[in-house]
């Protein structure tokens, strides 16, 4: 028997956590917690699994939604194997230990639960196994002592350094999880490479769902609006931000931004990066050649760039042109991003460009969709301000748009889809697309805490 029970980051975006009972061998699929939630409520519901077996928990990628949960799952189950691969593994490390301050920060008035430690840290990232893309390595349950094994194995899932698709096979029946997936190509990494295989059943992200990519301009089209926009900015003497999140798009836009200038397209002019992004840009660095990655030949270090944090005065930034790349990606409340924004949106020739995902209760979507002239309130506590900067908003996903999405399940032939890691709209068009195009298939959308049976 085969059972799927969503813990957390079923029909939302945050929190990724499920579990899978595979004829009694019990394998958790990420462990995340949710970025704007706080206390109990940001992990995901570890009381469903209190009485079942807990034998692995195998990690996509190293993101806060899909990893940053693990310390407090380890607090109840101190022996379960953990697994993922080197370069999560390595991100991990410097990603864990920098949450370390800021839910000590977040938590202060909480009496539920506790920050963990930077001890608990350093004995957590010992105990983690990791795993080459398309390694088999096997799981076996204890209370399954003596049966077959789980097959496992990692696939490139093209979204950030390190983060791939997880296949179990077991018995003759395969599960594939995608993780968060990209299906297109990126400035620094290539597509997704899936398995090659048919799947029984498939778990797919579904973060674009509701998203028509087909009226949107492509990639490349978007890297020269930016350009384009820029120059004009930095032409008037403004200076730009660009909120990014620290794993993955800081590493992405710095690449990109430094290739347009290199063409002549954008005009040089200073970057200053900062932060726990740029120890996380030098394990891009050492893995460029281990990994699928476009151009071997860059490397981040040598990109010229500031140090964010060795500017003593913030408002010095607004005084000559330059990009800054802060983080947070979604400026949430007393980050870098943040405190840079308050004083961007006073000034007539600055800008802010937002390339990614914003989650609607933060205040980097308030920022995406308000306008030169409007008055905005960044958090429900914050005093409103007038907008008299730029605001301009491009797309860089690290995701796979619906098409890509639909893809995979034409590759897989899955006769089962469970649908997770999306908004309502997002999961509501990708099983209407999934059904019209496959009947025979079986689609699932996933919520927490209610369990499927996929094989009797």
């Amino acid at each position: 028997m085969i059972t799927f029970l969503p813990l957390g980051g079923a029909n939302d975006i945050g929190a990724s956590c499920y579990y899978l009972d595979i004829d009694g061998t019990g394998i958790i699929l990420d462990c995340g917690t949710h970025p704007r939630k706080t206390g109990l409520a940001m992990l995901p519901q570890f009381d469903l699994i209190a009485d079942k077996s807990i034998d692995a928990v195998l990690v996509t990628h190293a993101h806060q939604d899909h990893i940053e949960g693990l310390p407090y799952l380890v607090q109840h189950h101190p022996y379960v194997r953990i697994v993922t691969t080197p370069q999560t593994r390595a991100i991990a490390e410097l990603t864990l230990h920098n949450s370390v301050r800021i839910l000590r920060e977040q938590m202060k008035n909480e009496t539920t639960i506790r920050a963990y430690s930077h001890e608990e840290i350093d004995l957590l990232i010992q105990s983690v196994e990791w795993r080459s893309y398309n390694e088999v390595f096997n799981i076996s349950g204890y209370r399954q002592m003596g049966g077959d094994p789980v097959h496992s194995s990692f696939h490139d899932a093209g979204h950030i350094l390190g983060s791939a698709g997880i296949l179990l096979e077991h018995n003759g029946k395969s599960v594939f999880y995608t993780g968060d997936v990209n299906m297109n190509t990126q400035t620094i990494f290539p597509s997704a490479k899936l398995p090659e295989q048919h799947v029984d059943v498939l778990i797919l992200e579904s973060t674009h769902g509701a998203t028509d990519m087909s009226q949107l301009p492509s990639r490349e089209t978007e890297q020269l609006r930016l350009a384009k926009r820029a120059n004009q900015i930095l032409e008037r003497g403004g200076s730009i931000l660009i909120p990014v999140f620290a794993l993955g798009k800081m590493q992405e836009l710095l690449t990109m931004l430094w290739k347009l200038m290199e063409k002549g397209t954008l005009a040089r002019t200073d970057i200053y990066t900062g932060g726990i992004g740029r120890k996380i840009s030098s394990v891009y660095d050492k893995n460029r050649y281990v990994v699928p990655y476009n151009d071997t030949e860059v490397l981040l270090s040598d990109i010229p760039q500031n140090d964010l944090y060795e500017i003593e005065q913030l408002d010095d930034l607004l005084r000559r042109p330059c990009i800054v790349l802060a983080s947070s990606g979604m400026l949430v409340e007393n980050t870098m991003s943040y405190k840079l924004a308050q004083r961007w949106l006073s000034n007539t020739k600055a800008a802010i460009f937002t390339v990614g995902y914003m989650d609607p209760q933060t205040p980097g979507f308030r920022i995406r969709n308000a306008q030169k002239g409007d008055l905005i309130q960044l958090t429900d506590l914050a005093e409103p301000q007038n907008v008299r900067c730029d605001i301009d908003q491009f797309r860089f996903s690290a995701h796979s748009d619906r098409e890509g999405l639909l893809r995979i399940i034409q590759q897989l032939h899955p006769s089962t889809v469970i649908l997770v890691h999306g908004e309502e709209q997002s999961v509501d068009w990708m099983g209407h697309a999934i059904l019209q195009r496959h009947p025979t298939i079986k689609v699932h959308a996933a919520e927490v805490g209610k369990q499927i049976a996929l094989f009797e």
